[in-house]
This record gives C-alpha cells, structure tokens and sequence, in this order.
C-alpha cells in the first residue's frame, strides 16, 4: 500500500456512501417491500446498487490519479494501558486505494447487472418472498464492500461475518426444501471453522504488532530486517519470524472457509441450493473471493513468511487440481460450475503464494466476469427447460437459446484459456508466475504448482467444454429441450455485457512493452510494492518477466482439453463417454460421488462428535447438570420438607406431647447433671 496522499476530505467522507446506498435498500425492502409491490422493490434494490456503483465510480478514478483516500472515523474499540493510554485503538476506517478500488468495482458493478438479472428470474416469487430476496442480496452487497473496504482487520473481519450470515440466508432462501435448508446450514457450519482461524489469526497479529490496522501493520513490517526474517529474529524484544507464520496461516485458514480450498470447500457445491442469481454474484464473483483478497490485502506481511506463502501456494494447487477431477463427471450444470469455481479460486491462491500478487487479483477480476457470466447462462438455460440442470437431458439448445449459448460460449473459450481471451493472459500470468518464482527458498514449491496447475488448466478446458457440448451442440435428448425457449433482454442483455467483459479485460494483462503492456500490473504495482521489495531484498533478486514459451504451453493445454471434450462429446450418441464409464465402473463412481470427501467428514468428524455429544448429554447434562444439581437438590429438599412435615401437620395434641417430652429431656438433662 503506497503512502496516503492529500485528498479532499469530502471525497473522503463519501465513502460511507458506497456501504450505505446497499444497507439502505435492504432496510426499506426489508421493512416494507412485501406491501408495495414487486416494481418498487425492483427499483429501491437496483437504485442502491447503482448509487453504489457511482459512487464507487468516483473513488475509483481518485485511485486512477494515484490517490489514496483514507476516512478516518472515530475510534471503535480502544484498550487502556495500566497508564490510562491507549494500548490498541481500533476506528471504524475506511480506504480506498487501487486493490480495494479495483474490487468494489467487481462487487458493485457485476452486483448492479445480476440484480438487473435477478428481477426477471426471480419474478414467479410472490411479493413477500421478492422482497426477503432482493433485502438478502442488497445486505449481503452492504457486507462485502464493508469487507473490502475496511482499513482494520477488525473491519474487515465484521464484512467477513455479515457476508457468511447472507450467504445462508441466500443459499437457504427456499428454507421448506429439507435439502435446501442444509446446505444452507453446512455453509453456516463450514464458514465458522474457517472464521475461527480468522480471529486466531487477527489476534496474533494484534499481540505481535499491537495494531489491527493495515497502514500500521505495513509500517512496522517495513522497519524489520529483510536479511533477519528468513531466520528467527527479534522484534521489540519478542521473537517474531514464527510468531508472524502462525498468524498467517490462521488468516489463511479463514480465507480456506471463505474461498473454499482444502479441506474447507465441501460446503460450495452444496451452496447450488440457491437461486442461480446468487451463485453468480456469492459464490462466482464476489464473497468466494475475500480469502483472496485477504491474502492480497497483507501481501506485505506474508513476504515476512516463506513458508505460509508456501502453504498457500500448495494449498490452492491441490485445490486447482482435486476439484478439477471431481467436475469431470459431474452431470448436474450449476455442480460442475461450482466446482469450476474452487478450482479457479485455487489458481488465484497459487497466484498471491508465489509472491504474484497482482497475477492472482488479475484472475479474480477475469474471473468474476466470465463465471458470472456462465452462472447466469446456467440460470438461462434451467429459465428455459423448466429448472432442469442435467446436462445429459439437454442438447441442441443453440437454435433454441441462440444469446444464451452465444454468451455461454464466450465466457467458456475464456476460462479455458483461448487467445486472446482474458482468462488465458490471468491464467498464465499465475503459472508463469509460479514456475519462474523470483523467490528461490521456495522455487520447489512453485515448480510444483506450475505441474499442478498445469493439469489442472488442462481439466478446466476438457470439463468445460463438455459442459457446452452436452447443452448446446447436437441435437435435443428430451421433451424439455425440445420446447427450450430463449430468455428474456432483461436476462440475455446482463449476458452479453459480462461476455463482452470477458473480451475487453484482456487489455488489462497483455504481455507486450509499451502503454498497453502489463496494464494491470503496473496499476497495482504501488498496492504490492512492499512485498515484492521484501522478497526481492531477501534474495539479492531483480524483477524480470517470464519467457514467453508458457503461453505457448498453456495455449496448447486449453487446445488439447477442448479436442478431447469434442470428441467424446459433441457427437449426439455420447457412446465413448458411456463405455469409459462401463470400462471402469468403480473409478467413475468414485469421482461422481466426489471422490466420497463428504461420506468421509461424516465417519471421521461428524458422527464421533455426534456420538461424543450424545454421551455428553446423557453424563453431564442429564445424570450431572438435571439429576445431581438441578432435580437432585430439589429431591433432596423435597426429602428434608417431608421429614420435617411429620413434625409440622397441625396436630395441637402432638404439639404438646412433644413440648412436654422435649421439657422433660432438658429437665432431665440439667438436675442430671446437678445431681452428679
């Protein structure tokens, strides 16, 4: 992050304006759109997202002139010393620099188009159930531009939960479907795990450093010693090298929930369950991203770290490549999709691991364009076959659905990696990137991504490409496809400019000299240059690009994946998919069934907690807590209240007796004593 530089305070101030446009439109839809009708709704939500989208607009062209705009709001929590001073003081901050510009312009402008979508697709929805959605989606919006623009940890971190409660409310927006309502919850449940790494981390950067703030946390990383960091060194009296790698890779467990990499991802395919609207901007655009983001965001501090830079280089290869796998046989088109989706994220995780910190944003951004675009062609296509996924039930939808196959087809020769499509220079950028690491302590490392990654580029051509054979090409396999029928402008018009975005973005990393030469590199060259300075000051190392054989390499594995998918699928008999499948049953089944990840979680983590809770239950709580202390003490003053009621039943004769027997004893009791 470069220094703050002087800007004008008003624009400073009307940052809030961007989170506020989105919290407002949910307010009111949430309050009172169910009794003012579906119009109204529609144009509370999309007015906020495009009061967003202009202002954000705004910031944006300050971050183009360089300027960094910083709005200092009131301290938040603050934690007095013994002295009465300020130990840690944390404000509600906001900053707009070129990283967060760059992703409040994916948020809000890919945001801005899936609501122009989602009010087509979501208009069978009654006027209660259309408001719930659009409130959903305007609040989750609201959640993750506080997310990104947070100039705290602490901030960011109230964006990351705001954005994990409105992915549940969204994944389980049709909460009376059983199927629905859990993967609903296992979203929920998934995200915790990851968010607790989260806030291990954040306090261990707090503990180190004593600040949660990003500007301070890079001031204080700036004074370390390049040289001492790679040993285990001291910093204000502590040992700091292992100190700061455990904080990191507790920020980056949490990034593994929220941008579901291994072993954290089982909870994306799951999240299908929602409206294809949501898929596109949650879990293709935007909050599967933050985990990147994060990463990105304290790029300055994991260059302090070569080895959870490594992890995360390793973490997201494996990913690249498991999830690839699993999406080669699935049948379902938002599964595939979603598991298109882990593997990207896993591309862009190799990416800001191998210290190619802009290559790994650069990729989010293509990303967001043309899986976005490719969601929202899955939801065309379910629009116009009644809700059906299957891709085997599909076929020859390209005379049927001619925008939505046009734009499909786009979005995919994008992710594939075909020239000059902006996929293939994001792509390659990050293999490139990771085999030519300019940080030699971990050059295995990134050889190794380079080999994964590289296969995994190759899955992504040939899973992807069958996915557009199997639903556009051929000829229609059922009633469904045969009576397809095209969307309306409202859907395809969102389509044709994410596709065209998918086209246009290529300017943004071309690989030549000159103006048009590394467009997105040098923008957010200022953003990274601490970390890069960092690794490169710690190897005695200069920047260089890489040779230009990768993307000859890369050109051929996108070209290599299609030939294969176009053989075995494109004709309408589909026999040499079917008698792979029947050579070998076994492997088949076990790859559609998601290699059984689930089915494991389930016999190693979910029953024995299961099991441990019902004991628990039955020791601790009821024979414990109810038995011994709660109906326990009651029993035994029951007990005690009965014994006493013999005495205490009114009987005045009884009374007197007693009296009389009790005088005695005393009696008794004192002359006894006097007499002897």
């Amino acid at each position: 992050m470069p220094p703050i530089v002087a800007s004008p305070t008003a624009a400073e101030s009307y940052l809030w304006a961007i989170i506020l446009f989105p919290l407002a439109g949910a307010i009111v839809n949430g309050l009172i759109g169910r009794r003012i009708g579906k119009g109204n709704v529609t144009l509370i939500a999309l007015g906020a997202m495009v009061g967003a989208l202009i202002v954000s607009t705004i910031a944006f062209i300050w971050a183009l002139q360089g300027t960094v705009l910083h709005f200092r709001g009131d301290p938040w929590i603050r934690v007095a010393g013994p002295d009465g001073r300020a130990l840690i003081s944390i404000g509600w901050g906001l900053l707009v620099d070129r990283l967060s510009a760059t992703m409040i312009m994916v948020v809000t402008g890919v945001g801005t188009l899936i609501h122009i979508y989602s009010a087509s697709y979501m208009s069978h929805e009654d006027d209660t159930g259309y408001a719930r959605y659009f409130t959903y989606l305007n609040l989750f919006v609201a959640a993750m531009l506080t997310l990104v623009l947070g100039d705290t940890l602490v901030l960011t971190f109230v964006g990351w939960e705001g954005v994990g409660l409105c992915s549940y409310l969204l994944i389980g927006f049709w909460y009376t479907d059983p199927a629905k309502a859990f993967a609903g919850r296992k979203a929920f449940v998934t995200n915790r795990i990851g968010d607790f790494g989260f806030l291990v981390g954040l306090f261990a950067l707090i503990s180190i450093f004593g600040t949660a703030s990003y500007g301070d946390l890079q001031a204080i990383a700036r004074t370390l010693d390049p040289a001492a960091t790679i040993q285990v060194g001291t910093f204000a009296g502590r040992t700091y090298q292992a100190a700061i790698t455990f904080a990191l890779l507790g920020l980056f467990v949490g990034a593994c929930g929220k941008s579901a990499q291994l072993p954290l991802y089982v909870w994306l395919p799951d999240a299908m369950a929602g409206p294809t609207p949501v898929s596109a901007l949650i879990h293709a655009a935007t909050m599967v991203t933050a985990g990147v983001y994060l990463v990105a965001r304290n790029a300055y501090l994991f260059s302090l770290a070569p080895a959870a830079m490594a992890t995360v280089t390793l973490v997201g290869a494996l990913t690249a490549l498991f999830a690839a796998l699993i999406a080669f046989v699935q049948t379902d088109i938002k599964k595939v999709l979603a598991y298109s989706t882990v593997s990207q994220l896993g591309f862009m995780f190799i990416g800001v691991g191998v210290g190619a910190w802009w290559a790994g944003v650069l990729h989010l951004v293509t990303h967001a364009f043309f899986k976005a675009c490719l969601f929202l062609g899955a939801g065309s296509v379910m629009h116009g076959m009644g809700d059906e996924t299957d891709v085997r039930k599909m076929g020859g939808l390209l005379k049927k659905m001619p925008h939505t196959a046009a734009t499909f087809g786009i979005a995919t020769l994008a992710i594939t990696g075909f020239v000059p499509l902006s996929g293939f220079w994001s792509k390659d950028a990050i293999l490139g990137n990771a085999l030519f690491s300019h940080n030699p302590a971990w050059h295995q490392v990134g050889e190794i991504a380079y080999v994964l990654g590289t296969l995994a580029a190759l899955g992504t051509a040939f899973y992807m490409s069958r996915v557009f054979f199997l639903t556009f090409v051929g000829k229609p396999r059922t009633h469904a496809a045969e009576h397809a029928h095209e969307s309306s402008p409202v859907m395809t018009i969102p389509l044709w400019i994410l596709a065209l975005l998918s086209i246009v973005a290529t300017v943004l990393a071309l690989p030549v000299h000159g103006p048009l030469g590394h467009v997105f590199e040098r923008f957010v060259e200022p953003v990274f240059a601490a970390g890069t300075e960092r690794l490169l000051a710690v190897e005695h190392l200069h920047a260089a690009a890489h040779p230009s054989w990768p993307y000859f390499a890369a050109w051929g594995v996108a070209a290599l994946g299609t030939l294969v998918a176009w053989t075995m699928y494109a004709g309408p008999a589909l026999e040499a998919p079917r008698k792979l499948a029947l050579a070998f049953p076994r492997v088949y089944r076990f790859a559609y069934d998601k290699f059984r990840v689930d089915e494991l979680y389930e016999f190693l983590v979910i029953e024995p907690l299961r099991y441990a809770a019902y004991i628990l239950w039955r020791i601790v709580d009821v024979f414990a807590i109810d038995g011994l202390f709660v109906n326990g003490v009651a029993r035994a003053v029951g007990f005690a209240g009965s014994m006493f009621r013999v005495a205490q039943n009114g009987d005045l004769q009884r009374y007197a007796a007693v009296m009389a027997v009790a005088a005695a004893v005393i009696l008794w009791t004192v002359l006894g004593a006097g007499g002897r």
